[in-house]
C-alpha cells in the first residue's frame, strides 16, 4: 500500500544549493519505498540561487506545492499603490524590509505562515498520512510542527546540520535573538516529532543533548549510480588530473591543496607539467593569489552534471572538511559522489572523523591531517611521476552499496513506517 507524505523541503529544485540534492533524491526514491511525497517548497528562489535545469531531475509525477514568503504577498499589495514605473522597486524594498523584520529562527521565517496554510489546504483536499521536514532552514521544522498540531499527523524531522550554532564556523552569524529563542523553538519542535533523523552518528549524539531525545536515527547522504553510468570516460591526453567541486569560504576550502601545489612548483618537482587541477563551485581568483594559475583551473559555479564530469575525468579527487566541530562531525555530500565515481579520494580530515570512518569502511581513498601539506604534496608528486599512490585502499563494492540513494531512501521509508505505527 502506498501512503501519502507531506515533504516540507524549502531547498528543492530549482533552488541551487547543496541541501537541494538530499531533498530531491529522497523525493525521487521514496515512491519506491511505499511513500508518495507531495513536496512543499518555496515559490521561487532569488535569481542568484536559481537553476531551472534542476527541474529536469524531478521524478515525473511528483506533486510540488509552492508557497511564497508572506512578505511577498504584502509587498505586492503595497506596491500596487505605486506608479507602474516604480512598482518593481517598491515591491523589492517592501519585501526586503519585511523579511528583515523577523528572522527567527532564520531568514526564512516569513515563509512559515504561507507554508502552513498551503499544507492545510492540500491536506483537506487529499489527506496525508505523515509529514517529513528537512532543515535547514529551520523554519521548515516549525511548519511541520504547526501542521501536525492542527491535523494530528505524525512528523519526522531531518537534520542535515545542527540547528544550534556552536560558534566553531566562521560563517555562523546567528543574531542574539536567534541564539536566545532558537533552542526553545528547537526543543518544542523536536519534542513532538515521531522521529528525528540526521546525517552522521556524531551529529546524532550531539542532537540527543540538544533535543532531549534518547533516540536519533542516522541516514547519511548518498549517490545515484546512474548519474555516473551516463558519463563516458575521458580520452587520455597525457595529463594527470585532480578535481574538487564545492564551496570555498573561511574555515572550509582548498588552502591545503593549493599550498601543496605551490610547494611542488617552488621545488621544481619533476613531471609538474603533467598536473592539472580542476576546481569548481566558487568565484575564480585564489589560484592567482597562490601563483599557481598555470596548474589550477578554477571554473566558477557549474551545474551538478558538470561537477560529476569533473569527478569522472579525475585521477584523484580532493575532499576537505570544515574547521572546528564539523571537522569531526560532518560527512560532505560530495564524499558519496566521490565514492560513486570510483576515483581515489584524498581526504584532509582528522583521523577520528566521520569522513575517515566512511573511507575506512568503503575503501577507495586515503586520509591525511587537515594541515598536512607535506603529505598532500607527496601524493601529488607521485601522481606527476606516474608512481602508485601510497596508502590508498581498494574500494569495497559490497560496502559502497549501502550509500546509494535507493538504499538511504529505504532507511528513511522504514522510519516513516514506524512513525505512523507509534
Amino acid at each position: 500500500m502506498t501512503r501519502s507524505l507531506l515533504f516540507i523541503a524549502y531547498l528543492y529544485p530549482p533552488f541551487a544549493n547543496s541541501g537541494t540534492r538530499r531533498s530531491l533524491e529522497f523525493a525521487n526514491h521514496l515512491p519506491d519505498c511505499g511513500w508518495q511525497p507531495t513536496v512543499l517548497t518555496l515559490t521561487s528562489p532569488k535569481p542568484r540561487d536559481l537553476d531551472v535545469r534542476l527541474l529536469d531531475e524531478v521524478r515525473a509525477g511528483t506533486r510540488v506545492l509552492r508557497a511564497p514568503h508572506a512578505s511577498e504577498r504584502w509587498a505586492r499589495r503595497v506596491s500596487a499603490f505605486a506608479p507602474a514605473s516604480h512598482r518593481a522597486r517598491v515591491f523589492d524594498a517592501v519585501k526586503w524590509r519585511l523579511d528583515e523584520l523577523w528572522t527567527v529562527p532564520d531568514d526564512c521565517a516569513m515563509w512559515r505562515s504561507e507554508a502552513v496554510e498551503t499544507a492545510l489546504r492540500a491536506h483537506r483536499e487529499t489527506p496525508f498520512d505523515a509529514i517529513l521536514a528537512t532543515g535547514s532552514p529551520w523554519t521548515s521544522f516549525l511548519v511541520a510542527h504547526d501542521v501536525a498540531r492542527r491535523t494530528g499527523l505524525p512528523y519526522v524531522l531531518d537534520y542535515r546540520d545542527q540547528w544550534r550554532s556552536n560558534g566553531s564556523l566562521p560563517w555562523e552569524n546567528d543574531s542574539r535573538l536567534q541564539r536566545w529563542l532558537g533552542p526553545h523553538l528547537e526543543r518544542r519542535a523536536a519534542s513532538k516529532a515521531a522521529a528525528i533523523v540526521t546525517v552522521t552518528p556524531t551529529l546524532a549524539e550531539e542532537l540527543k543533548s540538544h533535543t532531549c531525545r534518547s533516540e536519533i536515527e542516522c541516514v547519511t547522504n548518498g549517490f545515484e549510480p546512474k548519474d555516473f553510468a551516463d558519463l563516458p570516460a575521458r580520452p587520455s591526453d597525457g595529463l594527470v588530473r585532480v578535481s574538487y567541486a564545492g564551496v570555498w569560504r573561511p574555515g572550509y576550502g582548498l588552502d591545503l591543496l593549493y599550498r601543496a601545489v605551490q610547494r611542488l612548483k617552488q621545488a621544481g618537482a619533476a613531471g609538474l607539467s603533467r598536473l592539472r587541477v580542476d576546481v569548481a563551485g566558487f568565484p575564480p581568483g585564489p589560484a592567482a593569489e597562490f601563483g599557481i594559475q598555470d596548474v589550477v583551473h578554477e571554473q566558477g559555479r557549474v551545474t551538478h552534471t558538470a561537477a560529476l564530469r569533473l569527478m569522472m575525468d579525475a585521477d584523484l579527487v580532493f575532499l576537505p572538511v570544515p574547521n572546528g566541530f564539523y571537522a569531526r562531525a560532518s560527512l560532505p555530500g560530495k564524499l558519496f559522489e566521490y565514492l560513486g565515481s570510483g576515483r581515489p579520494i584524498l581526504a584532509a580530515a582528522p583521523a577520528d572523523s566521520e569522513v575517515a570512518r566512511v573511507i575506512e569502511d568503503v575503501g577507495g581513498g586515503r586520509q591525511i591531517g587537515p594541515g598536512d601539506v607535506e603529505a598532500a604534496a607527496a601524493v601529488l608528486a607521485d601522481l606527476c611521476a606516474g608512481r602508485a599512490l601510497s596508502g590508498f585502499t581498494a574500494q569495497r563494492p559490497e560496502r559502497l552499496a549501502a550509500y546509494t540513494r535507493a538504499a538511504t531512501a529505504r532507511q528513511l521509508g522504514g522510519i516513516l513506517d514506524k512513525a505512523i505505527q507509534s
